[in-house]
């Protein structure tokens, strides 16, 4: 039986904040859901394109890695913690909507681009858009939803990332490959295939931001002007440091287990169609069902199993299953890249997804569940951030780099990936262990 202390908080933590019910509740969930998979979407398509585009604007693995990674995450990351700020003052639904507007205009207008300095600033602009949406949706939910509950609606907001990197691999192969036997008319006559395919996909999100004001802005509980100084960039930063090892051991250890997901992910539709010589629409089938499948089952799954062993008294779950995770999946993975069958493949990125894939949601609401209230949209920020910088900017440009300059053979990329996976799944998991006692203890204060 708990100490009355935690009891006390668990009872009052059931209580619904700011008139929320749950009906309430879940409908703002629903409409964040929809903006996360049309972010994934716009920001994962290009993955599939990769070959095209290559030979279209003359490429290699290492500017194509930039542009996937470096390109994107740089602006996402730098961009997220100035609008992480902006969430902890300001209408968070207002920022999305100006969020989701930047990043679809941007993302149908890199289809259009004519050289690589065009597609990276494209690939920055999609990225500074696409900061919005994390950060504010992470305060909004930690803001209506009481700490015993949050971890299955932010693992919501992951699944639905996952379901958009699923729909991004379907409709990125199969639109190409019906762009490249029947290419659009009209304004996009002349275009590549592989630009058009970045135009359709991209322009929808216009449409989709008005429903940025379909829903409420919860009242903020805890910020009175006279506590304003309580959530200046000085304390938050004072903060950070008076906590070092639980911050660096929470938001870094996430960050380096994102190294070891994304580069796999955005390099194995490519390693699929130069190494197994499978089809674009192949690749693109194969990728959609197995992030769907691994990521639905397992975000949904182990979000529901988190909060109700967190009510129970396990309240560090979430991290331990993390741990576990990134110990006992790579090497799986490295078996199936170093065995190059597309079967052995396809059951392994199901299970990354199922595993190391869906623990980025409850990690996320680990982090949301011990930082102040004045704060909650800065360190959702920090924490896309360092995730960002390191998976989708760190992560692909490794790769790229160990395939180009060190096994130095294109054919090679499965042992550039196998190798990265091999490192930052231990590593990811020593961070986040080291981590544990603070957490604990951070929840009791």
């Amino acid at each position: 039986m708990p100490p009355p202390a935690r009891t006390e908080r668990l009872a009052n933590s059931s209580d619904w904040p700011d008139n929320y019910g749950p009906a309430s509740a879940w409908w703002t969930v629903f409409i964040l859901t929809i903006f996360q998979i049309v972010s994934m979407i716009d920001r994962q398509v290009i993955s599939v394109l990769i070959p095209e585009m290559r030979a279209d604007l003359g490429l290699n693995d290492f500017q194509i890695s930039l542009v996937q990674g470096l390109s994107f995450a740089l602006f996402y990351g730098l961009m997220g913690l100035v609008i992480g700020g902006l969430v902890d003052r300001y209408s968070r639904r207002a920022i999305m909507f100006a969020g989701i507007v930047v990043w679809s205009l941007a993302a149908a207008g890199t289809g259009l681009a004519r050289s690589y300095s065009e597609l990276f600033a494209g690939r920055l602009l999609v990225g500074a858009g696409e900061a919005a949406v994390s950060p504010a949706g992470q305060s909004l939910l930690s803001s209506i939803f009481p700490r015993h509950r949050l971890t299955t609606p932010i693992a919501c907001l992951s699944v639905s990332g996952v379901i958009g990197i699923s729909l991004s691999y379907a409709l990125g192969g199969n639109l190409l490959a019906l762009f490249s036997a029947q290419p659009l008319g009209g304004p996009l006559s002349g275009l590549a295939p592989w630009r058009q395919v970045l135009v359709v996909t991209g322009l929808p999100g216009v449409l989709i931001a008005f429903l940025a004001f379909a829903f409420r802005e919860p009242k903020r509980r805890s910020v009175t002007p006279p506590d304003r100084r309580a959530a200046s960039w000085g304390a938050f930063f004072r903060h950070i440091g008076a906590h070092p090892r639980l911050m660096l051991g929470l938001i870094l250890g996430s960050a380096v287990m994102a190294v070891a997901i994304q580069s796999t992910m955005v390099w194995t539709p490519t390693y699929a169609r130069r190494v197994l010589g499978a089809s674009a629409a192949d690749v693109g089938t194969m990728m959609s069902v197995a992030v769907a499948l691994g990521g639905i089952i397992g975000g949904l799954s182990l979000g529901l199993f988190i909060d109700h062993r967190f009510a129970r008294g396990t309240r560090d779950m979430a991290l331990r299953l993390l741990c576990g995770f990134c110990i006992a999946i790579p090497p799986c993975l490295a078996a199936a890249f170093a065995l190059g069958n597309f079967t052995l493949l396809f059951g392994a990125i199901t299970l990354m997804m199922m595993t190391m894939g869906s623990s980025y949601g409850p990690t996320m609401a680990a982090v949301q569940m011990i930082a102040p209230v004045e704060m909650r949209g800065r360190f959702a920020a920090l924490m896309v951030l360092a995730s960002n910088l390191c998976g989708y900017a760190l992560g692909p440009m490794l790769i790229g780099f160990l395939t180009d300059y060190v096994y130095g053979d294109p054919m090679k990329l499965g042992w550039s990936i196998i190798t990265c996976l091999l490192i930052a799944g231990p590593l990811a998991a020593w961070m986040v262990w080291s981590a544990r006692g603070d957490f604990l203890r951070r929840l009791d204060q």
